[in-house]
């Protein structure tokens, strides 16, 4: 047989014994003295963690024997009221409150669609109402709120024209010190004035 042809059939013939060995199961195993080795076969006497002997078995998944589920439960929590439902009362308020919290109390299906049809039939002019006074009140804080902006605007204007004044009168009482000796006398009082009027005005502002 020609060497090439022969190399071919021992690696084909290497080739076969391995992929059979890789697919059976091995076993690590602990002798009598304590020494490791390894097995094809089961070892002998009880295999278990005491003595060491494991079996490695093949390559892949571990099957265990056991098959892990997974469970999810869904727990229904209570929404939130609408906001005109402050408005509602008597029989009208308490069927919202059914209606809201019906899931979480396991009404469902038939009895559900049928008790918000109730709540629609009975409950229509009423909701109406509810929600045209929950308009108003926004209207009205809307109302308030552009007060306030408009008060604060306002507040600021004449606080920053107050500034102004007092820092043109200091300055105009700054200059007449400067030349109070060429002052007459009704120039003088009219300095006293401004300073007076500056006191009250402009001292401890802020």
């Amino acid at each position: 047989m020609p060497v090439r042809v022969w190399l071919l059939v021992l690696l084909a013939s290497m080739a076969l014994s391995f992929s059979d060995g890789a697919a059976a199961a091995t076993f690590r195993c602990t002798s009598g003295t304590g020494q490791v080795y390894y097995s094809d076969r089961p070892c002998a006497g009880p295999s278990d963690a005491a003595n060491g002997s494991t079996k490695l078995g093949t390559a892949g998944p571990v099957d265990t024997g056991q098959t892990q589920s997974r469970s999810y439960s869904y727990t229904p929590t209570v929404p939130k009221p609408p906001e005109h439902a402050k408005y509602l009362t008597g029989p009208c308020a308490q069927m919202e409150e059914a209606i809201r919290t019906a899931p979480v109390r396991g009404i469902r299906g038939d009895t559900l669609r049928s008790l918000y049809e109730d709540y629609r039939t009975r409950c229509e002019f009423q909701v109406r109402d509810a929600q045209e006074k929950l308009y108003a009140e926004r209207r009205e804080q809307d109302r308030a709120r552009i007060e306030q902006r408009q008060a604060a605007a306002a507040q600021l204007a004449e606080s920053q024209r107050v500034d102004n004044q007092c820092a043109n009168m200091r300055a105009v009482i700054a200059d007449k010190r400067a030349n109070l000796a060429s002052l007459n006398d009704r120039q003088r009082e009219l300095l006293q004035t401004m300073q007076d009027n500056y006191n009250r005005t402009c001292l401890n502002r802020h």
